[in-house]
């Protein structure tokens, strides 16, 4: 038979208020420091390993394939020459790549009469990269098509703006796109983006916060 004081102890043991237990993941030196003094208060503690080996080996998001990325801005180069284009999408960068480069291959695979090679050279396509291809006859570099930037609609017209900007007489673009970007900006744009003003903030940030006013 259960005696007094086994019944007591239960009684206690019932009555006492259950402590949850404390797990805090494990870093030397601090950790048991830790731990010493919950347990002067009757805190039972647990720890767990800080770093496991399926986190330092499993990622469980891939790296996102570039010719998926949308709402970016984005840049073609020559081959043949420093010119670059700066367009912007909305879609799948991989899609308004290859609308570019079927444009393009479709332009400058064309036999041509003398005439009509020269009548050619005046005409305007529906972008500027395929313009550039025809009428200096040089190759477009599409493995080193990049994206450069990713914003929603307007913040990525002001980008765009920007970039083309940037690249200045080495832009084929015919303009710089839907947005009119003031030249009183142009001094924030020969100096390096990566300038770091007193606020923090680099003078690329500050010039996109400005023009977006």
């Amino acid at each position: 038979m259960e005696s007094t004081k086994d019944k007591k102890k239960g009684k206690q043991q019932r009555d006492s208020p259950r402590r949850s237990l404390v797990v805090i993941p494990y870093v030397q030196n601090v950790s048991d420091s830790v731990a010493r003094i919950m347990r002067k208060y009757d805190v039972p503690v647990a720890m767990k390993p800080y770093q496991t080996l399926k986190n330092a080996l499993v990622h469980l998001k891939d790296k996102q394939n570039k010719e998926e990325i949308t709402e970016c801005v984005y840049k073609v180069p020559c081959a043949n020459c420093d010119k670059t284009y700066v367009g912007e999408t909305g879609r799948k960068f991989g899609g308004r790549l290859q609308e570019h480069r079927t444009e393009v291959e479709a332009k400058t695979t064309r036999a041509f009469t003398r005439s009509q090679r020269v009548s050619s050279l005046s005409e305007h396509n529906k972008s500027a990269l395929t313009d550039h291809a025809a009428q200096e006859n040089h190759m477009i570099n599409w493995s080193k098509a990049m994206v450069i930037d990713r914003e929603p609609l307007r913040s990525r017209w002001i980008k765009q703006a920007v970039h083309i900007r940037k690249e200045s007489q080495h832009a084929m673009n015919r303009d710089e796109g839907s947005y009119q970007l003031i030249h009183a900006y142009d001094r924030f744009l020969t100096r390096h983006r990566s300038v770091v003003s007193r606020t923090g903030r680099t003078e690329y940030q500050l010039l996109l916060m400005k023009a977006s006013d």
